[in-house]
């Protein structure tokens, strides 16, 4: 089976996208940012990992959400609402 790319969380804003993706460099988890685009319009920034990191990189996801107090408002679609 070969190992693809899936979305972590969207993000309303790069800069949280950013945020996460240094995070998850430091724990040694490659990942991508995608703007998501219809129309010309930007409808969010995914952060995408390799599906074998995933649970990895969702703890290191849950750690940036309870640490940032707004962090929540600026989040498009979640891990954990799925």
């Amino acid at each position: 089976m070969k190992d693809k790319l899936i979305t972590l969380v969207t993000y309303r804003y790069q800069y949280r996208a950013e945020i996460l993706q240094d995070k998850l460099e430091e724990a040694g988890i490659e990942s991508s940012i995608s703007n998501e685009s219809i129309l010309g319009q930007i409808d969010g920034v995914r952060v995408m990992v390799m599906d074998k990191d995933y649970k990895e990189a969702l703890k290191v996801y849950r750690e940036i959400r309870r640490l940032y107090d707004t962090h929540s408002k600026e989040v498009i679609e979640d891990p954990d609402d799925k």
